[in-house]
C-alpha cells in the first residue's frame, strides 16, 4: 500500500466545486464538501464545540462550524484565532492530531505481517 499525501489527493466528496480536483482552499463560497474528504489529512468531530477540527495541507489546525442537516459552514471556517476562548485547547489538540498523523504514517510505512 503506498501512501499519498492528502494535499496530493483529489477531492472525492461530490462537492461540485472540488470533486475530482486538488483541494487547496477550504472555505470557498458554495463549497459543499463533507468533513471526511480525502483532501483533509486528519479530522476530529468536536460536538462539544459544535464544529470539526482538522489539519490542513500544511499541518495547521482549522475549524469549520457544523450546520443543520450535516452541512458545514465552509465560508466561515479557518484557523482558530489567538484571541478565541478555545485557543489554548486548540494548540494542544493540534499537537495531538499531528502526533496521530505521524503515528499513522509510520504504520503505513511498515510492511504488513
Amino acid at each position: 500500500m503506498s501512501y499519498t499525501a492528502p494535499w496530493r489527493k483529489l477531492c472525492n466528496c461530490r462537492c461540485p466545486l472540488h470533486h475530482g480536483f486538488p483541494r487547496t482552499d477550504y472555505f470557498q463560497p458554495g463549497c459543499a464538501c463533507t468533513i471526511t474528504c480525502d483532501t483533509q489529512p486528519m479530522t476530529l468531530l468536536a460536538e462539544q464545540w459544535g464544529c470539526a477540527l482538522f489539519l490542513d495541507q500544511h499541518g495547521d489546525l482549522w475549524h469549520v462550524n457544523a450546520m443543520a442537516n450535516g452541512q458545514w459552514d465552509w465560508e466561515h471556517g479557518g484557523e482558530i484565532d489567538t484571541r478565541a476562548d478555545t485557543y489554548d485547547d486548540s494548540v494542544h489538540i493540534e499537537r495531538l492530531l499531528r502526533e496521530a498523523a505521524r503515528v499513522l504514517r509510520r504504520q503505513i510505512a511498515r510492511p504488513n505481517c
